[in-house]
This record gives C-alpha cells, structure tokens and sequence, in this order.
C-alpha cells in the first residue's frame, strides 16, 4: 500500500532539485583553503509548491500577502541545513533556501522555503 502511495505522490514530482553547499578546498593556484560551491545532489525529482498567506491584522495601507514556498521530495534525500537548492520547474529555475527543519513523512518529505539570498 505503501509502494502505491508513493508512485501515486510521485507522479506529481515535475520538477528538478539540485542540491548546493560551500565547502572549504584547497585551491592549487596558491595553496590557501577557499570557501567554493560544490553540487551534492543533482536531478532529485520534486514539487514546488505555491500558496499564498494574507496578513489579517489591521493596518491603513493594503494588507501584506506573503507566499509560502513548500519543495515535495523522496524521505532519503537528505538536505544539510544551510545549502542552496535550485529548483527547475514548469521552465522556471529558481534558487531557495531551507526556512527550517524538514517535516518527514512515511514516503517523502516536505521543506519549506525562502529565495536563497547568500550563504549562512
């Protein structure tokens, strides 16, 4: 039951995740240690998920809407906190951060997130 959950949900993954993080490595040209960009996960199959949440307090201009941005992906893959994850779907390639802690389900797992602005 599980198996057919899972090709269910699945069939709803369109997009691509890569997966970026900064690791310390040397660089050759001078011998020092360097911060670079370094791809650890490539082509994860995913869903980017869109909703919109509307600020109900009471103010004089037009109320606040704020999106919320939910990435639907496969319970293994495991996302350090802190990296980029650039997300290609629908033709749109867009890069995000992790807002928090990943909730974990019996098939995938669900993200929230934020446009990646730099590197903690």
């Amino acid at each position: 039951m599980v198996k057919n959950y899972r090709n269910a949900l699945q069939k709803l993954w369109k997009g691509l995740c890569d997966v970026y993080t900064v690791k310390t490595i040397r660089n050759p040209a001078n011998g020092r240690d360097e911060p670079t960009e370094v791809q650890i996960l490539q082509k994860q199959p995913c869903r980017l998920s869109f909703s919109s949440i509307s600020s109900t307090t009471e103010q004089d201009s037009a109320p606040l809407t704020q999106q919320s941005l939910k990435l639907f992906l496969d319970k293994s893959v495991a996302i350090p906190p802190g990296s980029k994850i650039v997300v290609t779907q629908e033709g749109q390639t867009n890069a995000y951060a992790q807002s928090g802690p990943p909730a974990v389900y019996s098939v995938h797992q669900e993200i929230m997130l934020v446009p990646f602005e730099r590197y903690a």
